[in-house]
């Protein structure tokens, strides 16, 4: 009886130590796969800012990201009355793992050209370009790659030239 639980131990540990090694280097053909699905769920997403529809996530996201986007862009409406004209401007990518050729982690920079708008008058309120380092959590179901999740890590609003520090007096 010893001996059996002692196999399965070292049955489960080799198992365990397996999955500990696996690479999560992606091969050219998945970063490729999962950087044009990035890109397209980023796209939708400026759209869906812009215009307060998340049906344009609905190919780019899970029901839970499509669910999480709508909660954020209802409270921005319901809190500030406004709504947001999101630009994607660029985005670098700064690392890809995939796991088990099934689950991506994709870390990057986002450049984004962000214009607030009352939803009632169209009046603009605000004008910003907004840097974002972001983790995005991709998943293949059925073929495609979509996003399940996205974090924002942290978000720097970069100071135009010319124009003093908040943090310097100008006295």
């Amino acid at each position: 009886m010893a001996a059996r639980y002692m196999s399965v131990l070292v049955l489960l540990l080799a198992m365990l130590f397996a999955a500990a090694c696996e690479n999560t280097e992606p091969s050219s053909e998945e970063r490729l796969e999962v950087e044009t699905a990035v890109t397209g769920y980023l796209e939708a997403l400026a759209d869906a800012y812009s215009t307060l529809d998340v049906s344009v996530l609905e190919d780019h996201a899970s029901p839970n990201e499509i669910a999480h986007v709508k909660k954020l862009l209802t409270e921005l409406l319901q809190k500030t009355g406004d709504r947001i004209d999101a630009d994607l401007i660029d985005f670098d990518i700064q690392s890809m793992s995939v796991f088990r050729s099934i689950n991506a982690t994709v870390r990057l920079w986002e450049v984004w050209d962000i214009t607030r708008v009352g939803a009632a008058d169209g009046i603009e309120k605000g004008h910003t370009t907004s840097i974002q380092h972001t983790i995005i959590q991709m998943r293949l179901i059925d073929g495609t790659w979509i996003c399940v999740g996205r974090s924002i890590m942290s978000q720097e609003t970069p100071i135009p030239a010319g124009e003093p520090s908040p943090t310097v007096d100008p006295a």
